[in-house]
């Protein structure tokens, strides 16, 4: 399916085009959301204004909307369903640049060093993160739909791990409230990332209807474990 909708926006020189944005806006998210963390927890020197980088995200969704619409104005008996995939694919890596400015906001209210415990497993989920918008990035240049699936299964994992870590947190009754309303916090965001970039692999996998949802042999397949 995805590799069909590849075919449409290649035929089509503003689609093309919004389609190349799209992939521009994915890579930026990507880099967000790693200078954020680096500068969290690494205590990096902040060298980018990551709000300029998150007004430039979007302003690329809102050039990326205009050529669709433009698209669509000039072609209104066209499948439809390119643009709507589009549309729903954008918005989710507009979130993704949220949420890493709301990471460098954790950074401006704690600016002490971080470490032990919480954040090695932090920086594992982080590293499982970072895989799953790498390996989101080939399937939508490859239109590889397993790679897609596996972002989708991976993501289940993280958020299953995110859960239990922060429950840990909060029981820690030997962590301050401010460093534990941090690590909190952070934990969700990296599960809310997680789930965006899976949204953006599912636009691989599944049909717009069924945008940001397991696909149905995962769905059987859980039901049936």
């Amino acid at each position: 399916m995805f590799r069909r909708l590849i075919e449409l926006w290649k035929t089509s020189d503003l689609l093309s085009v919004a389609y190349e944005k799209a992939e521009e806006m994915f890579s930026q998210a990507y880099q967000m959301f790693d200078y954020a963390l680096r500068v969290l927890i690494e205590k990096e020197k902040e060298k980018e204004d990551i709000y300029k980088k998150d007004q430039e995200l979007n302003a690329l969704e809102i050039d990326i909307r205009r050529k669709i619409l433009e698209h669509l104005s000039i072609n209104p008996s066209q499948d439809i369903n390119p643009a709507l995939t589009l549309i729903s694919l954008i918005k989710d890596i507009e979130r993704i640049g949220d949420y890493s400015k709301n990471v460098i906001e954790l950074a401006h209210r704690y600016p002490e060093p971080l470490s032990g415990e919480y954040i090695e497993n932090i920086r594992k989920i982080e590293k499982k993160v970072k895989k799953g918008f790498e390996l989101t990035e080939e399937a939508l240049r490859q239109g590889d739909k397993e790679k897609g699936k596996a972002v989708m299964e991976t993501h289940a994992a993280i958020a299953r791990e995110c859960e239990l870590l922060m429950e840990k947190i909060i029981a820690d009754s030997s962590l301050s409230t401010h460093l534990a309303i941090i690590y909190v916090l952070l934990v969700r965001y990296l599960k809310r990332i997680s789930a965006h970039v899976k949204n953006v692999a599912s636009s691989v996998v599944n049909p717009f209807p069924q945008l940001d949802y397991k696909p149905v042999e995962l769905e059987k397949r859980d039901r049936e474990s």
